[in-house]
């Protein structure tokens, strides 16, 4: 938290529901994408290292220290999520509710309220039919203290990116 300004954790479609829209607009991306997948790489990223990495407890005392990461996590308002579905999603034929308001873009902001991470950001991102296909960690530094002094122009903010395949 001293040192790092966001996390951001993003997965990104170039391609819609394609057929898949009746299973789709039962779950919607948060659950499809956000909750399955981005929470549990989350989880890894921001937990403590388990005091055994190897052996037949290595699991539960992994599985532990993810369950501490879920449990310092703040409940989530609705200030702090944003959500869309593109244009033509209920053009799908596996689609009945023509009407459906599922949400195939979400972006979602959380703060886990532990000493490492207290104050930092957590952002979501995940959606279908977006410009690009990208899955990644995204870890993103606070300002080197007197950069601009030092170099005479702005500096950009140094970031550790950690692309992931699905």
């Amino acid at each position: 938290r001293n040192n790092v300004q966001c996390i951001m954790l993003t997965f990104k479609e170039p391609f819609g529901t394609e057929g898949r829209g009746g299973y789709f607009d039962q779950y919607g991306i948060i659950r499809d994408i956000i909750q399955n997948h981005l929470l549990q790489v989350m989880c890894l990223l921001t937990m403590e290292c388990p005091n055994k990495l190897d052996g037949p407890e290595a699991g539960e005392k992994i599985r532990d220290e993810k369950v501490r990461v879920l449990q310092s996590m703040q409940p989530v308002t609705l200030s702090d999520v944003f959500l869309g579905q593109y244009e033509g999603y209920t053009d799908d034929e596996t689609i009945t509710n023509k009407d459906s308001n599922c949400p195939t873009f979400a972006a979602v902001r959380v703060f886990i309220n532990n000493p490492r991470w207290a104050g930092v950001p957590i952002i979501f991102k995940a959606g279908k039919a977006l410009n690009e296909r990208k899955a990644e960690m995204r870890i993103q530094f606070k300002d080197a203290p007197a950069a601009e002094h030092l170099f005479g122009t702005k500096v950009p903010r140094n970031e550790m990116v950690m692309k992931l395949q699905p």
